[in-house]
């Protein structure tokens, strides 16, 4: 399922299952001969209690899996997400384990990342049952569903976590885990790598230098803004743009990869009219002739900024 306007996605068989497997068996080796463990090998796990929010065991992944993996894993997130989402931030992963009795109690990120994203190095054939992400239904459950009866997936969807599985979701949407059931071996639980990815600016690549894209698109960008203030007032979220330009400067392609911009009102129309006008002023600017095609990523931010961290 794409990003473009979905609020999730799910990519199956994300990593080479070499990769994937080798990550797993280092998760496997780390259980292993359970009389042996020893304090400076085993008590690397945090157990992560919030009352009526989460219990569950993260850690640092390279405590448990080789380093180079863990990297290269990272790596392959960036890329994704830079492809994809246009967010070439990703903060480093935790790895987390889910036990019987653990789970994720309803909450949200908005102040965590544009999107979260989460692995499952979970085993497919497993003694324990739960551990589905679950991610809610943007809107009002109760206005929008006044005349009729809902229930369950009516209101949320569950995603599995199934090995070697990737999901990326939008932060702001409620979302928890399913508690898990079962045995209490480790190694039949729910693992997973998991953290945030948000913006960084414009990804600009081949034959133009950055500012000078940038100097273009972020002045007809701010005007625009400027001129449609009273209309995205409480519009929120990111809107990110995909420019092909060619070498006399005139934009050869401009498409929207991601549209996560929302208002409050979900029965305002004043977006896709604003959007539309936008792209228009964009595929009519002419940046400086170059030697060859230069591709722009580029997201734009509407709405409160994401908080600074320490």
């Amino acid at each position: 399922m794409p990003l473009l306007t979905s609020p999730y996605a799910v990519v199956d068989d994300f990593l080479p299952l070499d990769l994937a497997e080798s990550m797993r068996a280092d998760i496997d080796a780390h259980f292993a001969r359970p009389g042996a463990h020893k304090a400076e090998t085993h008590q690397v796990w945090n157990y992560w209690f919030v009352p009526e929010l989460y219990t569950y065991l993260r850690t640092s992944p390279e405590k448990i899996i080789r380093p180079p993996s863990v990297q290269a894993f990272f790596d392959a997130v960036k890329l994704w997400s830079v492809r994809h989402c246009g967010m070439a931030n990703v903060t480093w992963p935790y790895l987390s384990l889910y036990v019987a009795g653990c789970r994720q109690g309803l909450h949200n990120d908005s102040s965590g990342g544009r999107f979260g994203f989460v692995y499952s190095l979970t085993r497919n054939d497993r003694r324990t049952t739960g551990g589905e992400t679950v991610i809610h239904h943007a809107g009002d459950h109760f206005r929008g569903k006044l005349t009729r009866a809902s229930a369950g997936r009516g209101y949320y969807d569950l995603i599995e976590p199934r090995f070697n599985r990737l999901v990326v979701f939008d932060d702001r949407l409620p979302h928890a885990v399913e508690r898990i059931e079962g045995v209490m071996d480790p190694v039949e639980g729910r693992f997973v790598l998991h953290g945030h990815l948000s913006e960084t600016g414009g990804i600009v690549t081949d034959a133009l230098p950055p500012e000078a894209v940038a100097e273009l698109l972020y002045a007809l960008v701010r005007e625009a803004m400027v001129q449609g203030a009273p209309l995205l007032a409480l519009h929120h979220g990111v809107l990110v743009l995909q420019l092909s330009i060619g070498p006399m400067g005139t934009v050869a392609a401009c498409d929207v990869i991601v549209d996560r911009v929302m208002h409050p009102d979900a029965a305002n129309t004043d977006w896709p009219r604003w959007r539309e006008e936008l792209l228009a002023q964009v595929r009519a600017l002419t940046f400086p002739a170059a030697g060859g095609v230069t591709e722009v990523i580029q997201p734009l931010i509407f709405g409160a900024p994401l908080p600074v961290r320490a």
